[in-house]
């Protein structure tokens, strides 16, 4: 590659200080030392994703270094998952941007199938009260409702059909910034597989549906084991094999659960 990315170098540095507001997430992180911490894991992850399109790599950059709070946590969210990855013995590659809708890795072994990341963000009904009341109540329901039609309805359905073509199971991962703490992810899999059966209206294309949890903890960002998890979608055309993603928790039809294979709270990346 003949041109050189790094990213939170001393001119964004000073560029974003200067630039900060209210809402960006960069004033929590230029104060402190975890701050600090959580810019140098971007940097180490950054160096090491395996991009090799300078235009792929440019734009990678310009979003993890985007002061919009959605278009740096969509950054961060693939390379935590692409670490996730990593640490949990996936062999996986991005896929390169095309002027058609495709997923953003495809996993080579254990199995063959493609991996969309996505993000569930704060409703901006939520937004609101939080603004006026200072706390919100967490709505599941109207989470799981919002969580179906990104499946179903939203931007990701040509992901999802460009795995089918390919005659490969496909997964959708969403990073929940809603709510933390709660045992959401049991709430999903109760609509899911339980007497709504609510699984019937995920589309035939997905193969399954991974909920994350992940948090910063002192400047590294980890995935709560306890509170995550893999849904698999039993009318699927391509089904994915179950113990895919073993390090979390695994719901399937009529509610059968699996444990994590690890007793550990955090998955530390």
């Amino acid at each position: 590659m003949s041109k050189t990315f790094t990213v939170f170098d001393a001119t964004w540095l000073a560029q974003a200080e200067a630039k900060r507001y209210s809402d960006s997430w960069i004033g929590d992180v230029i104060a402190s030392a975890e701050g600090k911490s959580y810019l140098e894991v971007l940097r180490v992850w950054f160096a090491r994703f395996p991009l090799n399109s300078i235009k792929d790599r440019g734009a990678l950059k310009a979003r993890l270094e985007s002061l919009n709070t959605s278009d740096h946590l969509g950054a961060v969210n693939e390379l935590s998952w692409w670490e996730f990855m990593r640490r949990t013995n996936l062999h996986a590659e991005p896929i390169p941007t095309s002027t058609t809708p495709r997923p953003d890795f495809k996993v080579l072994t254990p199995s063959e199938f493609f991996v969309e990341v996505s993000t569930l963000n704060v409703s901006e009904t939520e937004k609101k009260k939080l603004q006026d009341e200072g706390a919100i109540s967490p709505d599941h329901a109207e989470t799981l409702g919002r969580f179906l039609l990104k499946a179903a309805t939203d931007d990701k359905t040509g992901q999802i059909s460009y795995a089918v073509s390919e005659q490969r199971p496909c997964s959708l991962v969403l990073f929940d910034y809603t709510a933390f703490g709660t045992q959401r992810s049991r709430f999903f899999a109760n609509d899911l597989f339980g007497r709504t059966l609510k699984c019937a209206r995920l589309p035939i294309g997905l193969s399954a549906i991974v909920y994350v949890e992940r948090k910063v903890i002192d400047g590294r960002i980890a995935i709560s084991r306890d509170r995550s998890a893999i849904y698999y979608n039993p009318n699927a055309k391509h089904p994915l094999p179950t113990g895919t993603f073993s390090a979390l928790r695994q719901f399937w039809c009529q509610m059968v659960e699996t444990e994590p294979a690890s007793p550990d709270y955090w998955i530390w990346l």
